[in-house]
């Protein structure tokens, strides 16, 4: 809920894996400005679903969350595609199938 009021969930991390706060932000059609680390850029299809930053570079940061604020339209547009890929790639049925695919996988090699 708390995702959905926000404008945009910037994520200025030095080190990172695969942080869910991120995959939450995008499946509630929030666009994300975060460093480029770990597995962030995995999450965040560029200039798409949100912007990723060099780390530590908090001028370029900045202007992405001002190019966001001063953008409604912009905004609205990556958060529409967040909300879309995040379901589409992230997503509980896109999940299941993966663990059945596998399972189905390891029952052939029996």
């Amino acid at each position: 809920m708390y995702y959905q009021a926000a404008d945009i969930y910037v994520h200025p991390a030095r080190a990172e894996t695969f942080p869910t706060t991120v995959l939450e932000a995008l499946a509630c059609g929030t666009p994300v400005v975060a460093s480029r680390v770990g597995g962030i850029p995995e999450q965040v299809v560029e200039g798409k679903t949100g912007f990723l930053v060099s780390v530590g570079d908090a001028r370029e940061m900045a202007g992405r969350i001002l190019g966001l604020l001063a953008d409604g339209d912009l905004r609205q547009e990556i958060g529409r595609l967040a909300a879309e890929d995040a379901a589409r790639r992230f997503g509980l049925e896109r999940m299941v199938k993966g663990y059945l695919d596998a399972y189905q996988e390891i029952l052939e090699e029996r």
